[in-house]
């Protein structure tokens, strides 16, 4: 899927999307890249990690520990 259509089916911006995605905390590693339903899984994860208070720099040391988990 394109960067609009997982913002509209995650209700986030394409904005805070690309941001998370530039900051490698998504399989997908490219906006320009088609999103999977991967990504939209990570994606409502990390926005709920970020929405209770981390950042995504603490994301970015945490988030590699949970991809071998899955």
């Amino acid at each position: 899927m394109t960067l609009g259509e997982i913002a509209t089916r995650s209700g986030l911006t394409a904005e805070r999307i690309t941001t998370i995605t530039r900051a490698g905390l998504l399989p997908c590693k490219n906006e320009a890249a088609a999103y999977s339903d991967k990504d939209l899984y990570w994606l409502d994860m990390v926005n709920c990690f970020i929405e209770n208070g981390s950042s995504v720099e603490d994301l970015k040391t945490l988030m590699p520990l949970c991809e071998t988990r899955v």
